[in-house]
């Protein structure tokens, strides 16, 4: 029996006097700090993708890549094998217009022009330039040298070469040699005529300034608002280090 004046059960079992709808608590264990895993956190940050790869952190990632590139056979051919994978033999063209005799003629120009310039080892370079640079860049410029009747051709750079002169005054629109519109897209790119780890590089380097339109530039984008490319086999670095696996 029920007491005069008592409120009658819910028909869930729940009182009445206890509110419908409580607060979620909910959490994650990735983001409990304890005694255990604060080491491993300690270098996790906040950073956005630009800053985070800054040309300093980046030259250092590059130095340390091509080094094991270099060294470590199973990392060698291991880059050897995707840079020939993923190139091949080259791109091939195929015109799908409705004159037959046009389509044979372009694409047989277009073979020839590649076989001159030699563009499938260029972009074997290139893909392997992404494993151990990160980034690979190359500029269209015109080559009278080339036997085809099309002079195009590509020059390769490295990603050291791309880079804000020295004393340059960086912005959100001018980052790491490269400059931007209000877009995010790039206008340009400054290339030091001489790479800076040659010899007779000088302080005050000279540069290029050439527009975006004649920059192939060929890296992964991981994050938003990445603009240069890290090693692809970063994360594989400690790995190599003794002591370290």
């Amino acid at each position: 029996m029920r007491g005069r004046g008592a409120s009658p059960p819910a028909a869930s079992g729940r009182s009445l006097r206890q509110p419908f709808f409580s607060r979620l608590r909910a959490k994650y264990d990735a983001a409990n700090t304890t005694l255990d895993n604060v080491k491993h956190w300690s270098r996790a940050d906040g950073l956005s993708a630009a800053s985070a790869n800054s040309p300093e952190v980046r030259k250092t990632l590059r130095n340390r890549s091509r080094y094991e590139v270099a060294n470590n056979s199973y990392a060698r051919g291991i880059t050897l094998t995707l840079a020939n994978d993923v190139v091949g033999t080259g791109p091939r063209l195929q015109m799908l217009t409705g004159d037959d005799a046009a389509n044979r003629f372009v694409e047989s120009e277009f073979a020839a022009w590649c076989e001159a310039v030699d563009l499938p080892e260029k972009l074997r370079t290139m893909r392997l330039a992404r494993v151990s640079d990160g980034e690979a860049f190359a500029l269209l410029t015109n080559n009278d040298a080339v036997d085809a009747r099309v002079k195009l051709d590509l020059r390769l750079i490295e990603a050291d070469q791309v880079a804000s002169p020295t004393l340059a005054f960086e912005t959100q629109r001018y980052l790491d040699g490269i400059r931007f519109d209000a877009d995010g897209n790039p206008i340009s790119y400054d290339v030091l005529k001489h790479h800076p780890g040659d010899d007779f590089f000088a302080v005050q380097e000279e540069f290029d300034t050439v527009p975006a339109a004649a920059v192939l530039h060929y890296f992964r984008s991981d994050r938003p608002g990445q603009i240069r490319g890290i090693p692809d086999i970063t994360p594989a670095l400690p790995l190599a280090i003794p002591g370290c696996r």
